[in-house]
Formats: structure tokens, C-alpha cells, sequence
């Protein structure tokens, strides 16, 4: 073997090695770095979705808008509450007596508690507005015996259920909590929750009018 034979012999592995790395690597890197940059987009595509807003399927049975599948034509949860606010049944406040002096008080809880808010003072037995509570008291009244103090008002809650008779009246049944004043919190601090029931009577062409009323005190 001579001198120029060993020379392109040790030249030519070099050669080949050298044109792998010129030709099929770049090809070979160029594909997985395209696959690894497809990737993550699928990816994304899968797990992230576009819409982040949030959104809410049901709807509040009770809303002002809602119309359950019980109420008959021409009759809604926004009317039943309008005609029951202004019922005078239902307007009525929530009131106490408040015997006068020389007057024996029956039950002196709520005169006691109006004396320990500042609003009454004891006397004789009875009780006296104490100076400056007509201006807390708002829509106190005098009577021969005793003195009259609103207490609070009925707030509507919601519509509970809705019934048809077989004379076509819409019986429907609701929550409502008296809304104190701040005579009526030194009397009693919470007010339950209460239910009342109402009657409307329409439908046809007719406005659903309100002929019956049970809220209870």
C-alpha cells in the first residue's frame, strides 16, 4: 500500500463523517424541533379551553322574571309581589302600647326595653316619652291610655309554591320577615322567617287581582 492510498484511506472517514453532519443531521434536528413545536399547541388546543368567561346554566326560580311551569297565564312572581306590598293587610306596621303613667302595664317587657334604649322613662306604673324620642320614634301615636309605637314593617321574601283549585283561583304561598326600626330592635333583636299565603282570582283576558290574604303577626 503506498504512501497516497493511507493518505485518502485516513482522509476518507473523516469525509463521510463530516457529510452525515452536514446532510441528515440538520434534516434529523429540523423534524423534532418542528414536532416539539406542534406539540405544545395541540396540547393547548386539549387542555386550555379559548372561552374563560364563566358561565351559569340555571336560573333563580324565584327572580322577579322567572316563570315556573305552575303559574297560569297573565300570572307572575313580579305581579304576586306588587299586588301583596300594597295590600293594606300587608302594610299594616307592627306596632306596641305602651301604657301611661297610672296605667297598669300587663306586660311590661316592651316598655322596659324601650326604657333601657333611652326612647321611655318609667312613671307611676306606667310609662312617658322620654325627651327628644319623637324624633327616633317616628309615627308614634297618643291614645287616651297609652302611647302607640311602630315597630317595624313586613318586607316580601319570595314566592314558595303555586297551586290552581279546580275553580281556576291561583293559590300562591310566600315568605316575608318584618323590617325593624330601631325601636323595634331594643324590643327584640331578630325577627324569624314567616310564611303567608294569598289568593288571586283572573286569567282569560282578566287581570289576576289579589282577593285573599293570611301573612299572619
Amino acid at each position: 500500500m503506498t504512501d497516497g492510498t493511507r493518505i485518502l484511506r485516513t482522509l476518507a472517514v473523516p469525509l463521510i463523517v463530516a457529510l452525515i453532519f452536514l446532510f441528515l443531521v440538520p434534516k434529523t434536528c429540523q423534524k423534532a424541533i418542528g414536532s416539539k413545536k406542534l406539540r405544545p399547541l395541540g396540547a393547548a388546543a386539549k387542555t386550555a379551553p379559548t372561552d374563560t368567561a364563566l358561565h351559569i346554566n340555571s336560573e333563580s326560580p324565584d327572580g322577579p322574571s322567572a316563570r315556573p311551569a305552575a303559574w297560569p297565564e297573565g300570572l307572575d312572581a313580579q305581579r304576586v309581589q306588587y299586588l301583596i306590598e300594597i295590600d293594606p293587610r300587608f302594610t299594616e306596621p307592627m306596632t306596641v302600647r305602651i301604657p301611661k303613667p297610672g296605667m297598669i302595664a300587663l306586660d311590661p317587657a316592651a316598655g322596659d326595653a324601650l326604657v333601657r334604649a333611652g326612647y321611655f322613662q318609667a312613671s307611676d306604673g306606667g310609662y312617658s316619652p322620654a325627651p327628644g324620642s319623637s324624633l327616633h320614634l317616628i309615627g308614634m301615636s297618643e291614645e287616651p291610655n297609652a302611647w302607640r309605637v311602630p315597630l317595624g314593617v313586613r318586607k316580601f321574601g319570595r314566592v314558595t309554591s303555586v297551586d290552581m283549585d279546580a275553580e281556576g283561583r291561583a293559590k300562591v304561598g310566600f315568605t316575608w320577615q318584618w323590617e325593624q326600626n330601631d325601636a323595634g330592635r331594643a324590643v327584640k333583636e331578630t325577627q324569624e322567617l314567616r310564611t303567608g299565603r294569598a289568593e288571586f282570582v283572573g286569567g282569560g283576558g282578566h287581570a289576576w287581582d289579589l282577593t285573599a290574604l293570611s301573612a299572619g303577626d
